[in-house]
């Protein structure tokens, strides 16, 4: 047993080193993909159960939300809702990506493209394994004909804004600027679900999917290029690292 304890504590300390924290980012990348994953199969298996109707937290967030309609609060939600819109994002992510481009972040424009194209590709695709209907127990306030479950704007408002916050991780060091970022990422994240749910065009569960769909995809897409990125760092020598800018 105590051998075994050695070896453990060994492994602990060789991760936290300087040498291995290459490894250590990529095992708590791997850690967050799994608690994710696991989270949104959970919530699957849910949606699985009830599928011919809503349960009862879809039903409580529902009445609450579409319940507090104002005409005021409705025009808030509708421009709130239009972070997560296929329209902003065709806009607003290539001009992210640009800038980065621009600025000579190419790895970190690489990263957030991949969270961007991927996480659409992922939310499609699982839109169409669960086929699951749209709410009809109060007046939808906009019109989609895709299926619910995943939502689509709660998803990509994950990648995009959750991407955004990976990019600030991997540009900036400073622990104010990146809670700023966490903090700020998350509210309009939260906001968005929020608003489909008010909208009427999602269920809760849908957008809590959406969430960890984008986030998941989040995680995968910034541990592998942060990974890559620090491996070919660390085999630059220190010289050239200093003049090669990622």
């Amino acid at each position: 047993m105590r051998v075994k304890t050695q070896s453990v504590v060994a492994f602990v300390r060789r991760r936290f080193s300087r040498e291995e924290a290459v490894g250590l980012y990529f095992t708590v990348g791997l850690l967050a993909c799994a608690i994710l994953a696991g989270a949104f199969m959970m919530l699957a298996d849910e949606v699985f159960e009830v599928r011919k109707g809503p349960n009862p937290v879809d039903q409580l967030f529902g009445v609450m939300l579409t319940g507090a309609r104002t005409p005021l609060l409705t025009e808030i939600m509708r421009d709130v809702t239009a972070f997560g819109d296929h329209r902003f994002l065709l806009l607003a992510a290539p001009g992210v990506i640009a800038l980065l481009v621009w600025a000579g972040h190419r790895v970190s424009a690489l990263l957030f493209a991949g969270s961007v194209l991927g996480g659409f590709v992922l939310e499609a695709s699982l839109k169409l394994v669960f086929a699951r209907a749209r709410p009809d127990l109060w007046p939808a306030l906009v019109f989609e004909t895709s299926y619910s479950f995943p939502s689509g704007h709660s998803t990509m408002a994950a990648v995009f804004f959750g991407g955004l916050v990976a990019v600030v991780f991997h540009l900036r060091k400073s622990r104010v600027e990146r809670a700023i970022a966490v903090v700020a990422g998350a509210t309009v994240i939260l906001m968005v679900a929020l608003s489909r749910v008010y909208l009427g065009a999602h269920w809760a569960t849908d957008t809590a999917a959406g969430i960890l769909v984008g986030l998941f995809w989040v995680v995968v897409y910034s541990s592998g290029t942060e990974y890559f990125a620090r491996r070919t760092r660390a085999a630059v020598p220190e010289p050239e690292r200093r003049s090669h800018v990622l």
